[in-house]
């Protein structure tokens, strides 16, 4: 469905919702010491930056519902989301690089370029959005929060921020050629056990208050799931939010089907198949 109103791309990019919201709070522990806070962000930083070249080839299922609100800015904030479409695209990640194909738009087949669907979307969910918070030159600023059970396991929560000269966030609006870099800040998941990244939140700090899109964000989750014959963490879910002037905009995303890509690869979709170009 194309919509109206101008399309928004979101690279790198992504409210800090509750933490009551995201899991199941346990009794807290004493904090650990600096110089485990330290090594805890070291692992995470080699795991972030690592992640990416550890990926196989592989194929799954992204299917986006998106959603908008009709509220006035200053009415409180009401969840009354109207459905907008359903996007069912095939996924292909080969070679560290990211290949979307439309397969389906409100249960009707189609073949509609990926980025001429309009309304918001993101990029990165695959290891570059973890790259870009820990990378030296983005310079952020870890500080510990809390202990917290996410999917039954034990979590530490590191608030972070980036400052806007440091920043690699793209908030890009093509149909009126806006590209804004900006500041941003959210939490950051960690695994006690392996130091890996399970969640990701961030939201865009200091637009323009003229520019068409704001109140950006977005909740990141990934999981363990079997390709092949191993099991790597990836996206399972995520949530993107803004607002364009009174008009609130929610895309929930899920990815499923993972399955190795390999030179014979299709993808079937009822009774549609696409082969997978390699």
């Amino acid at each position: 469905m194309n919509r109206t109103r101008p399309a928004i791309i979101v690279a790198l990019s992504m409210t800090v919702f509750l933490l009551a919201s995201w899991g199941r709070a346990f009794a807290q522990p004493p904090a650990p010491d600096p110089v485990e806070q330290k090594k805890i962000l070291a692992d995470a930083t080699d795991y972030a930056f690592n992640h990416e070249r550890n990926l196989p080839n592989f194929l799954c299922i992204q299917t986006t519902r998106r959603f908008e609100d009709f509220q006035g800015r200053d009415v409180p904030v009401r969840d009354e989301w109207r459905p907008l479409d359903i996007i069912v695209e095939r996924l292909a990640y080969f070679e560290h690089h990211e290949d979307y194909k439309v397969i389906e738009i409100n249960g009707i087949p189609s073949s509609i370029d990926h980025s001429k669907l309009g309304g918001a979307s993101s990029s990165g969910e695959f290891g570059s959005v973890m790259k870009g918070i820990f990378a030296p030159d983005t310079a952020t600023d870890f500080t510990w929060q809390t202990w917290f059970t996410l999917r039954g396991r034990k979590m530490h929560v590191y608030a972070y921020h980036v400052a806007a000269d440091k920043s690699d966030y793209h908030v890009v609006v093509p149909d009126q050629s806006k590209d804004l870099v900006t500041a941003y800040h959210g939490l950051i998941f960690i695994d006690d056990r392996k130091h890996f990244i399970h969640r990701i939140t961030l939201h865009a700090d200091g637009i323009p208050p003229a520019f068409p899109i704001q109140d950006i964000s977005l909740m990141l989750d990934y999981e363990y799931t079997r390709i092949g014959e191993g099991d790597y963490l990836l996206p399972l879910t995520f949530e993107l939010r803004s607002r364009e002037g009174n008009v609130r905009i929610k895309n929930d995303v899920d990815y499923d089907a993972y399955r190795k890509f390999t030179a014979d690869s299709s993808v079937r979709f009822g009774a549609d198949e696409t082969p997978a170009k390699k």
